[in-house]
């Protein structure tokens, strides 16, 4: 929730690096602080997990179900599924700066986020948006042993072939029951629809299930990793992170990875020199021209993620003269994900 400070007033000894270099603080001075942003990339990556088991009965599948195309042992196997980017606005530590309340300056108060953040003068801050992040559990199956509903002659058997050769049956009988139903073959229907699609539902899935103790189970999750980044200059083609496809997402100086390169590639400012004749004015406050910037993670072959977004950290500090501040009724608003100036009433 944003704060309106009237504002965080310290009573300063000593303000160190951190003070706005134009102000001289003595002991017991009021003093209002503020920050500009910058700004913090999270990195949503989701990756889908894929878990191929075998069948026990995989070795008789060509026999009984006439088909090869069988899962014949357990893998697992990882792909990249999505890269989703977030950023959001913390408190830039190397521009704090300090200001001292003026008698001759029409500054009521500052207003300041719950970070800090400098959002204007005299008047309110937007309402904060609280950003839950994105939590995604990987889905898990429990997988329960059940015994096979066959006959004695198939059970004490005592033979896989032999219980391969009853699960067999089995599934053929339950395919002519279904094929029965959907012809009405049978002396007496189920009553309604929900009762047939119930029957249906259940005759399918015992089908499958059987099924899959010759052809094998195949399981997918998804599973979400963040990674958070506060950029202090240009990257280029830095590994952001490895994908493995055994092991999933893997550190970036883990060599068992795919590697997945970022580029952080700021747009270069140019501001106008002031003029060396004009009478140069005191400061009150700072704010921020922010850098556009191009964001792009890729493999080296494919982009998977390509957007533009206002840096504050590789843009300008803009000083703001105190004749800016003089005139009656004056409001200020900053933006606080940017340190942008957006206007002045």
């Amino acid at each position: 929730m944003k704060k309106l400070l009237f504002l965080s007033i310290l009573s300063v000894f000593s303000f160190g690096a951190k003070a706005q270099p134009s102000f001289s603080l003595t002991e017991g001075q009021p003093a209002l602080v503020y920050s500009l942003p910058k700004t913090e990339f999270n990195f949503e990556i989701e990756t889908e997990k894929t878990i191929q088991k075998p069948g026990v009965f995989y070795r008789y599948s060509e026999r009984y179900l006439a088909t090869n195309k069988v899962i014949t042992e357990e893998k697992t196997n990882f792909r990249l599924k999505s890269i989703k980017v977030k950023n959001r606005a913390i408190a830039d530590s190397s521009r704090t700066y300090s200001f001292i309340p003026n008698q001759w300056l029409q500054t009521y108060h500052l207003s300041v986020n719950s970070q800090g953040i400098l959002c204007g003068v005299n008047v309110n801050c937007e309402p904060e948006k609280t950003i839950n992040p994105t939590i995604l559990l990987p889905t898990k199956e429990i997988v329960k042993d059940q015994l096979l509903s066959l006959g004695e002659e198939y059970m004490l058997a005592g033979s896989e072939a032999k219980l391969a050769e009853g699960v067999a049956k089995q599934i053929y009988r339950i395919r002519e029951r279904r094929l029965s139903l959907l012809s009405a073959d049978v002396d007496k229907l189920p009553a309604d629809g929900d009762s047939f699609k119930t029957m249906m539902d259940g005759l399918n899935k015992l089908e499958r299930d059987l099924t899959e103790l010759f052809t094998g189970k195949t399981t997918v999750e998804t599973q979400a990793q963040t990674i958070s980044l506060v950029p202090t200059k240009a990257i280029n083609n830095q590994v952001l992170f490895r994908l493995s496809a055994l092991k999933g997402i893997v550190s970036a100086d883990d060599l068992s990875g795919v590697p997945f390169y970022i580029n952080v590639l700021p747009a270069t400012i140019s501001v106008t020199p002031a003029d060396p004749k004009a009478r140069p004015e005191k400061t009150a406050l700072f704010c921020v021209l922010p850098a556009a910037t191009q964001l792009t993670i890729g493999d080296g072959i494919n982009t998977f993620y390509n957007s533009e977004f206002f840096v504050p950290q590789f843009g300008k500090t803009i000083p703001l003269p105190e004749s800016l501040f003089r005139k009656s009724g004056m409001k200020l608003h900053i933006d606080c994900q940017t340190g942008r100036l957006l206007s002045i009433e």
